[in-house]
């Protein structure tokens, strides 16, 4: 009885510990749409508030730039899996390898090393340069396009068909439907949300499923050297990658080959088109691109991660129970005033930008040489051809409310008399 009154006072001590580090906070972070970098202010203020917070999920959000990066690089305690928001049951789908830790996941990051080095990217360059004005041709004459939709979600998209699958871009848009429900769903209530992109991997599977069949009567001289096939042949501990996993892994692909950049691009637009100074300055002068997109990716993070402690722990001072689910705030992190100066404002001279917008630890993003390349010549062409532009005041957009922030669309207008076409 004595251990029992004993082990009842600890879990309650615990608890008002956990209550008192990690306030209950009525922040939303799924469903809905709300006012251009609402995101990003709901954001920091929680942070100015404090470093954690309980969610009405039950997740514990970090904010601070040192406690997120701690957590994602525990990824001997706290694990990549995902589970579903309503039930709390695993996930219909596991993101291979982004969802797997351990040796698997050390060994799948192997495979892939060489298909997403800085070699590999730079020899897409004339491709992606292609593309970038082949977006541009079809809007510039206009004066006007919605940057979210028109370019910054085809511009990624596309590579990825082309390049990465090996599908013809005249399927562009079937995935840009899928993409837009599986991370973006319109509906506020979670559950729905959640089914309708569940539906829509459900469908992206099957697709791409049917392609690795129809890849596998092929013979291997004849498939092209795109990663789907590619991948087919691949092994693990002398043994062939079994379908489903192949499958698990090609989904990976699409969902963080398309919408990271594509959000990415949204935010740095809408920065340039509302900073005339910091435009203009791009536009005459090329060489500033790269540091003024860390700054940007660091300012504008759009990711916001989730682990699950596998064991009883602590973090920060704070009792942490084995199954506990967290949101770890890229976002939030990158704009810790604690750890950067003036966090919040975009400066193209900063020299430490040792941002976490690829995140941190073991599962770093292994694409983050292709985002970067893809980044770097959407500026570089974009401001060659449409150097002036701005946001048009008459027409109302807005951005998700989701784990991965993102605008919705981004009106833009320029002088078609002073492009260059």
């Amino acid at each position: 009885m004595a251990q029992t009154e004993q082990t009842k006072s600890d879990a309650d001590e615990r608890d008002a510990l956990i209550a008192q580090r990690c306030p209950h906070s009525d922040l939303v972070m799924q469903g809905g749409r709300r006012e251009p970098l609402a995101g990003y202010a709901e954001l920091d203020s929680l942070r100015d508030a404090g470093p954690a917070h309980t969610l009405g999920t039950g997740q514990i959000i970090y904010t601070t730039y040192d406690l997120v990066q701690e957590v994602a690089q525990r990824a001997d305690v706290f694990h990549s899996k995902f589970y579903d928001p309503v039930t709390g049951k695993e996930a219909a789908f596991t993101l291979v390898p982004h969802q797997i830790d351990g040796p698997v996941h050390v060994k799948w990051r192997r495979l892939l090393a060489s298909s997403f080095s800085p070699g590999t990217v730079a020899g897409l360059e004339g491709s992606l340069r292609a593309r970038v004005n082949e977006i541009i041709d079809g809007f510039i004459d206009r004066g006007h396009c919605d940057f979210a939709k028109e370019f910054a979600l085809r511009f990624p998209t596309s590579i990825f068909l082309e390049h990465i699958i090996g599908l013809p871009v005249e399927e562009l848009d079937k995935f840009i439907a899928w993409e837009t429900d599986i991370l973006h769903p319109e509906s506020t209530d979670r559950a729905e949300a959640y089914r309708t992109s569940v539906r829509a991997q459900t469908e992206v599977t099957a697709y791409l499923s049917q392609i690795l069949e129809e890849r596998r009567k092929t013979p291997a001289e004849e498939r092209g050297s795109d990663l789907i096939s590619r991948a087919m042949d691949w092994q693990i501990d002398g043994e062939p990658i079994p379908h489903q996993e192949l499958l698990s892994f090609y989904l990976l692909l699409f969902q963080a080959g398309l919408d990271t950049v594509t959000a990415s691009l949204g935010y740095g637009f809408h920065h340039l088109a509302s900073h005339p100074a910091d435009r203009e300055r791009i536009a005459a002068d090329p060489s500033v691109v790269p540091n003024a997109i860390e700054e940007f990716l660091r300012v504008y993070s759009v990711v916001n991660i989730v682990r699950t402690a596998m064991t009883d722990t602590e973090v920060d001072g704070c009792p942490v129970k084995k199954g506990q689910r967290f949101i770890l705030s890229l976002p939030s992190g990158n704009r810790d005033e604690q750890h950067f100066p003036d966090a919040t404002t975009v400066d193209f001279d900063r020299t430490d930008i040792s941002h976490l917008a690829f995140g941190a630890g073991p599962h770093r993003c292994l694409g983050s040489h292709l985002a970067r390349q893809e980044l770097v010549i959407a500026y570089e062409e974009w401001h060659k051809r449409i150097p002036v532009y701005e946001i048009d005041p008459d027409i109302s957009f807005d951005e998700s409310r989701s784990m991965l922030l993102g605008l919705n669309s981004l009106p833009l207008r320029w002088d078609p008399a002073a492009v260059r076409r």
